[in-house]
């Protein structure tokens, strides 16, 4: 989420620091940076340096295995299906299966339920990076594992819960059962892991399990990857160096190693300018310095820019003695100049959002509610609620209580939080501002009244209906799990859900049931979305074939980095 390009961290002058020796001590015998320390970096060393993010991760596990959508697994691991938000799939098949070719069924049980069967053509000679072959086990304890954990912990889908049963039906054919209807956008497996390393940590205690696997106690054996690279070197807090794995299966990387920095934003830029960082990947860079090496820099580096489904929203508690009411959520929603929020907090790289789907999702379709800024609708609105102004500008209602709330936030969004305070007391509401440091323990509490986060997903996610089903509401009695955090029990959008469910695969099929999907949610508002952020890659421009795939992450394009001019790679 972006908050006028400007992000807070603590101890940043010393983190900075930090960074930039970090960075000294790479450079090592080739100097201090530079154009020929790049060069040499570049073409002899065949090692590329990324600054990967601007907060270290407390434990390079979660990256890992926990965290399919992170950059450091798609540099180390691979998928079998579709990642949400994202358009490329399937790293560890040769392609998805489908029902033009008979490898995507869906057929009716014995017991007269939906079943879809999928074959995925697994690609030849996988291999884990000590050489050991893939097995069926090992897919089968990555299964074990993600369904002994809630949802969106190893499947960023959803869709684990739905897996019936799988089998290899020959070499290379995984067969995967889910129950229901799935379409091929959708379908996931749980990443494998090596059962003959993990299985017997996970068997001694299931319930400690994240704490001693060796993705957190031993993560340079490279047993533990399947993808274009493994873990060589891990020097805290700040560097994790990859080596290129010999024995993935698919095409080789130009370069031996990558170097992954954790760091301040500010420190990544200098070590760009400098030359002892060749790209700065998305969440290490900031808007301001995006647009600076835009304008300014355009000589010596690139900058590409892509469409992304992070869209940042609004959750209102529906047990809140207003927020209940919709005319109020809509009131709210029409306070707000979305236009000028991201015109002046995202540098306008960011897009308004006419709905809950991303328009460049193949899923969107125009023709549900949009609501733009309408400050004197939202004044009508809050009357005929109930909540009059006081002489003071104060709204109340009949028995005086003023219309007051807390909007909560993440570290970092401080601007964005103050701008929503200014439109909604501009309104007659009286805001409270507070800073949340675990935003997700405040979700599974219910314990807030209006929450500014962000969320990723594409549009046939199973996971995202959700956010809104009257049975996924976290309470004592369900151990406070389900995504239903607003809280709202909506029977048209839970019928709307269903009809998703059990939409058929075309493309009208899909469109039809996700459009009744959004005119529910567009009427109701159970949350508002705000705008899709836009990402940007930076990087020297002595390197080329580096891209950002649509709704993707850049290192899913690392087969195809190399130095401009080098030739082709060959395999190791």
């Amino acid at each position: 989420m972006r908050g006028g390009g400007l992000r807070h961290h603590l101890g940043q002058g010393l983190v900075a620091l930090l960074f930039l020796l970090t960075l000294a001590q790479g450079a090592g015998a080739q100097g201090a940076g530079g154009p020929d320390a790049r060069s040499h970096r570049l073409l002899e060393e065949k090692r590329v340096v990324m600054a990967a993010d601007n907060i270290y991760p407390r434990t390079h596990f979660a990256q890992i295995i926990t965290q399919p959508q992170a950059t450091l697994f798609r540099l180390t691991q691979g998928v079998i299906g579709r990642m949400h938000g994202e358009l490329i799939a399937c790293s560890l098949c040769t392609q998805l299966p489908n029902a033009l070719d008979g490898s995507l069924v869906t057929y009716t049980d014995e017991a007269g339920r939906l079943v879809t069967r999928a074959v995925f053509d697994l690609l030849p000679n996988l291999r884990w990076g000590d050489g050991t072959p893939l097995e069926l086990g090992d897919l089968e304890f990555g299964l074990t594992v993600a369904k002994r954990y809630p949802p969106l912990i190893l499947d960023p889908t959803g869709i684990t819960s739905r897996i019936r049963s799988m089998r290899m039906t020959g070499e290379r054919r995984l067969e995967v059962v889910y129950d229901g209807v799935l379409c091929k956008e959708q379908l996931f497996v749980p990443p494998p892991l090596p059962r003959r390393l993990e299985e017997p940590l996970y068997i001694a205690d299931p319930a400690t399990y994240f704490q001693r696997t060796l993705y957190f106690t031993k993560r340079t054996h490279p047993g533990l990857y399947l993808g274009p690279y493994v873990i060589e070197a891990e020097t805290a807090p700040s560097v994790i160096r990859l080596r290129r794995n010999p024995y993935y299966a698919g095409p080789a990387p130009y370069f031996e190693h990558i170097d992954m920095l954790f760091g301040d934003p500010a420190a990544a830029e200098q070590g760009l300018l400098d030359g002892t960082i060749d790209i700065l990947l998305p969440k290490s860079v900031r808007e301001d310095a995006l647009i600076r090496f835009t304008k300014e820099r355009r000589d010596n580096f690139k900058v590409i820019w892509s469409p992304s489904s992070t869209l940042t929203w609004l959750t209102p508690n529906f047990d809140h003695p207003a927020l209940g009411d919709r005319q109020v959520r809509e009131a709210l929603y029409l306070a707000l100049d979305r236009e000028a929020m991201v015109r002046d907090l995202t540098l306008g790289t960011s897009l308004v959002a006419p709905g809950y789907l991303h328009p460049g999702l193949p899923a969107y379709t125009a023709g549900f509610p949009r609501y733009g800024h309408d400050p004197t609708r939202a004044a009508y609105l809050l009357d005929m609620a109930g909540w009059r102004q006081d002489k003071a500008g104060q709204r109340r209602n009949a028995a005086g209580q003023p219309l007051e709330m807390t909007v909560s936030y993440r570290a970092g969004d401080r601007s964005v939080g103050q701008a929503l305070a200014a439109a909604w007391r501009a309104a007659g509401f009286a805001i409270t501002l507070k800073e949340e440091t675990d935003i997700i323990g405040t979700f599974r509490a219910r314990k807030f009244d209006m929450v500014l986060s962000s969320i990723t997903y594409v549009a046939n996610s199973p996971s995202m209906p959700l956010y809104f089903l009257s049975s996924s509401i976290p309470t004592a009695e369900n151990g406070m799990q389900g995504l239903n955090f607003a809280g709202n029990r909506t029977p048209n959008l839970d019928r709307a859900i269903e009809r998703i469910d059990r939409a058929g695969c075309t493309r009208e099929d899909q469109r039809e049931a996700w459009l009744g999907f959004q005119k529910e949610l567009m009427t109701e508002l159970p949350r508002m979305p705000m705008w899709f952020n836009s990402v940007g890659t930076v990087f020297t421009n002595r390197l080329e074939g580096v891209g950002n795939p649509p709704f993707g992450d850049p290192v899913l394009t690392v087969q195809r980095w190399r130095p401009r001019m080098a030739a082709a790679p060959a395999r190791p």
